[in-house]
């Protein structure tokens, strides 16, 4: 998951910068339906919006999911309930950057729609929140990956556990099986 992510958290932070500067370019263009830098940037700002909330939403997805399985092999290796325990904290540190980040793409995005639409009042606030969005994501992305390499330390440490247990209760079997 650490190679997946630092391509998706690359690629949702350069489409970001990307669309921050965009913005500026299209700030410097008067409003009308000649206004070419205007229409690209709103175009890239959907674009940027769906590639960020699909950035989180897979990070959130992969907790959701590692946390079950941890769950699962603890219950059924009845290994230390310290394994979950790990599993829950990391999930709930990770979910914080993530609705975080979440939150203050869909807040910049609102703002530029308002800025397009109700006029020149909103650019001020839509240029804050898309920097507070850029500066929340950037962050969120160091966290978020600290957290990931955790987890897959706790993953690995779980699945070696459950698989030298696995091998121990295998090999007594198998004497038993083949008689000797």
């Amino acid at each position: 998951m650490i190679r997946y992510f630092l391509v998706l958290a690359v690629t949702g932070g350069s489409f970001l910068l990307a669309d921050v500067v965009l913005g500026f370019l299209a700030a410097g263009e008067a409003p009308g339906p000649h206004a070419v830098a205007r229409a690209v940037h709103l175009l890239f700002s959907l674009a940027t919006v769906v590639v960020l909330l699909g950035v989180h939403s897979i990070v959130y997805t992969y907790f959701l999911a590692t946390g079950k399985w941890a769950k699962e092999v603890v219950r059924v290796y009845q290994l230390p309930d310290e394994f979950n325990d790990r599993a829950k904290q990391n999930k709930r540190r990770a979910f914080r950057f993530i609705m975080g980040s979440m939150t203050a793409i869909a807040v910049a995005a609102w703002l530029g729609a308002a800025a397009d639409t109700r006029g020149l009042a909103y650019s001020v606030w839509h240029l804050g929140a898309a920097g507070l969005a850029l500066a929340v994501n950037l962050g969120s992305f160091v966290v978020e990956y600290g957290v990931i390499e955790a987890h897959v330390r706790l993953l690995m440490e779980l699945k070696d556990r459950a698989d030298r247990m696995r091998s121990s209760s295998n090999s007594g079997q198998w004497s038993v099986v083949s008689g000797q």
